[in-house]
């Protein structure tokens, strides 16, 4: 009975809507934005910093399944390169292409507007998003060490780029 109503749920996630956030973005949409970032974040930044990140040079995306906002991505673009600020998706609808369709979209504007390519910090733990990343043609760089906080103490960063092939 589980995956039944998981691939109902799934389903509905099917007419996911992906806008770009504007300045005609209402206030209370950013507000939601920002309790999702809380609820995924260890240490989340203020709503200030998180609406900030939607005027340039950032810009953001929200994925809505009907009038619901259940994920967000927010990128920083300089010259041309681009890096994934933060992506996350509201705890019921992980795992049901949230993300992925958010990543999609990133990249479809990135080579729209012709970057290099993508930068992107990812904790060392986060192996659904690693998995997600790497799947999308991300490569492992390095891993910066003791970069984010914890509970106990620190957790390493692994940095991931993902080269535009279409600009080499």
């Amino acid at each position: 009975m589980a995956s039944a109503n998981y691939r109902r749920k799934n389903t509905e996630l099917a007419a996911l809507n992906i806008q770009l956030v504007t300045a005609d973005t209402p206030a209370a949409l950013i507000e939601r934005g920002h309790a999702i970032h809380v609820q995924a974040q260890f240490s989340p930044w203020k709503l200030s910093t998180f609406a900030d990140c939607f005027t340039p040079p950032y810009y953001g995306l929200f994925a809505l399944d009907e009038n619901e906002l259940v994920g967000y991505a927010i990128v920083l673009e300089v010259l041309d390169e681009a890096t994934l600020m933060d992506i996350a998706v509201v705890q019921h609808c992980r795992g049901r292409g949230v993300g992925k369709a958010l990543l999609q979209r990133v990249l479809d504007k990135v080579k729209a507007r012709s970057m290099r390519e993508v930068w992107l910090e990812v904790r060392e733990s986060n192996l659904a998003a690693i998995h997600l990343y790497e799947t999308h043609g991300f490569e492992h760089i390095e891993l910066r060490k003791n970069y984010y906080p914890t509970e106990n103490g620190k957790e390493n960063a692994a940095i991931m780029k993902w080269p535009n092939l279409a600009m080499a």
